[in-house]
């Protein structure tokens, strides 16, 4: 297997969706998206941010009027249908399924013109930028898609390459969720039905260490290592600017 990654900038004003994490910093998603064939894909996105945020985005993507797909200004012309699947203060998580597109030219629809069949995409949006990541059983034809995505860009829109390698880095973490060292899994897990992160705290590092155990000093590195890791996941978990060197 083989992957591509790239970056579109955005200029704001130069595209519905893309304006929502513009106007929202704090703001940020993480896509998996799938070509069914050069008229249909879907998109399964997962958004993090303030409620404003996700309510601005959640908006734009039931919008049939704003399309949030076209890089050209040949808008997406399409069967849409958009279902929240979660929705909590700070969390969205929609699906999206776009089917008899024409008249279209999207990052979507030109790879599925060019590219060998059984495509998959990673996005992350963030501020302007969006990367992308594109996972292909071979980059025959790669040299066309890459030429007509870097040329038909619109007013507004600006490309950055990335690299073309084969498929390593598709980690299980990225497209499940973080995975954690089973002691340091236990060790959270302990901590979470004892009652330790709750306001006002229900347990003591002493109580969990005993009921697992283990010392003091163990579990309490143990939780700093998971709490490190989720820490960073939520604040630099958009992995998008690795994907770039």
């Amino acid at each position: 297997m083989r992957e591509l990654t790239f970056a579109i900038e955005y200029e704001h004003g130069a595209d519905p969706v893309m304006d929502v994490f513009i106007e929202h910093p704090r703001a940020s998603a993480h896509s998996l998206d799938a070509v069914v064939d050069e008229d249909a894909f879907w998109r399964m996105e997962h958004a993090t941010g303030p409620g404003a945020a996700l309510d601005d985005l959640e908006a734009v993507r039931f919008d049939d009027d704003a399309c949030g797909e076209a890089i050209t200004d040949r808008r997406c012309v399409a069967a849409r249908h958009h279902d929240v699947v979660e929705r909590t203060t700070n969390e969205l998580v929609l699906y999206s399924y776009l089917a008899d597109i024409c008249e279209c030219e999207s990052v979507h629809t030109l790879a599925g013109a060019h590219l060998p069949g059984g495509l998959i995409f990673e996005t992350r949006r963030r501020e302007s930028t969006c990367w992308w990541r594109v996972l292909m059983r071979s980059d025959e034809k790669i040299g066309i898609f890459y030429d007509e995505l870097g040329a038909r860009l619109r007013d507004g829109l600006s490309f950055r390459m990335g690299h073309l390698q084969d498929a390593t880095e598709w980690r299980r973490d990225e497209l499940t969720g973080v995975a954690l060292p089973d002691e340091q899994a236990d060790a959270l897990h302990a901590a979470v039905n004892a009652g330790y992160y709750d306001p006002p705290r229900e347990t003591t590092l002493d109580e969990i260490a005993t009921d697992l155990e283990i010392p003091r000093s163990t579990l309490s590195y143990r939780l700093r290592q998971a709490e490190s890791k989720l820490v960073h996941l939520y604040v630099d978990g958009e992995t998008g600017t690795q994907w770039l060197e």
